[in-house]
């Protein structure tokens, strides 16, 4: 059952995207090809902050700074720059130790992950990235920033839409403009974040142009906009919506494989495989033993055998506390079924 990288890239088609069938208005010039927008001298490198936290603290930190800066979009107030630059970088000194605060994005907190809870899962899967693409740390913040961000503009989008809901042209033409809203909210935030805002407004443009506000492709589009706008789709998908539960985090995968060198990137999503594995963070898989975990460690040396957390036993019973199994030490058992549905663990 168990797949190499290599045959998850050539087992999938490249996949064309479609326009979208609404014309967004009154939408920002593109950017020439090959300028990059300046990173500010504030997002040096710089020592990870002492607080000491655990992974699930950090989590927790970047969650309550996010909501921060959502009801400081609400008041046309700015964010306190100091305060969102500190908690990137204990994220991403968190990120460098090891994968755990990278699974707590896959965890389901609370069902479906309201604004803030996206913009920092965002935040941290785009820095992981950009680490696995060996950019320094203040490509590093930076990307983290505008993962944080890129989503403020949904402020301004309906509750229909947010929830999911059968659209008109209309909302349509709405929901597509949230990248420009985004913009204009960083802008007002004022020129330490004008600068996040001409780069996120580009999030939901893809390299074959179906993407939006704008339709721009390829070169067009800032690399930075395209690595979180990698991450955004991954997550969207991974994570339950109001109008439909998260998809099998394998299957997952393999989708984003099917979207390389046409809506993304094959950089990226090659980039995108190595951190989350052949069995992805966060995913549930079946063992031999027909017990139930999820993936909470990878392997470099052996892809196959990542480190598990058992959630139930082989008779469906759930175990609290979760038990931990390095597969790597356990030659007799293996994953026989790698696409579990969340579902499993309600029954």
């Amino acid at each position: 059952m168990a797949l190499r990288m290599s045959q998850m890239l050539r087992s999938s088609e490249d996949v064309r995207g479609t326009r979208p069938t609404a014309k967004t208005k009154d939408v920002p010039p593109a950017r020439k090809k090959g300028r990059e927008e300046p990173v500010p001298e504030e997002f040096s490198a710089a020592p990870t902050p002492a607080v000491v936290r655990t992974d699930l603290e950090t989590y927790q930190c970047l969650v309550k700074v996010t909501e921060e800066v959502f009801a400081a979009a609400r008041t046309g107030k700015p964010p306190k720059e100091s305060t969102i630059i500190r908690i990137l970088r204990a994220c991403m000194g968190k990120l460098r130790e090891g994968e755990a605060l990278l699974v707590e994005t896959m965890r389901q907190h609370q069902g479906v992950p309201d604004l803030a809870e996206r913009g920092a899962n965002s935040a941290i899967l785009s820095m992981r990235l950009a680490m696995e693409l060996a950019a320094d740390d203040r490509r590093c913040l930076a990307v983290g920033l505008c993962g944080l961000l890129h989503d403020l503009g949904m402020l301004k989008v309906s509750a229909e839409a947010i929830r999911g809901k059968r659209l008109d042209d209309a909302g349509i033409e709405l929901l597509q403009r949230h990248p420009v809203e985004s913009q204009r909210i960083l802008e007002d935030f004022g020129p330490a974040f004008a600068w996040v805002g001409r780069i996120v407004v580009q999030v939901h443009e893809r390299r074959d142009g179906s993407g939006y506000p704008r339709g721009l492709s390829r070169a067009e589009v800032h690399e930075i906009a395209q690595l979180v706008g990698l991450a955004d789709t991954y997550l969207a998908m991974a994570h339950p919506r109001a109008d439909r539960p998260a998809l099998v985090v394998y299957n997952v995968l393999k989708q984003v494989i099917d979207m390389r060198r046409t809506i993304f990137d094959n950089k990226l999503v090659k980039a995108l495989i190595n951190i989350v594995s052949i069995f992805p963070l966060g995913s549930l898989v079946k063992l031999n033993n027909n017990e139930i975990g999820r993936v909470i460690g990878t392997s470099d040396l052996h892809p196959t055998r990542p480190k598990v957390e058992i959630l139930l036993d082989s008779r469906g019973r759930s175990q609290k506390p979760p038990r931990q199994m390095v597969l790597e030490d356990e030659p007799m058992v293996y994953i026989v079924n790698p696409a579990i549905a969340e579902g499993v663990l309600k029954k």
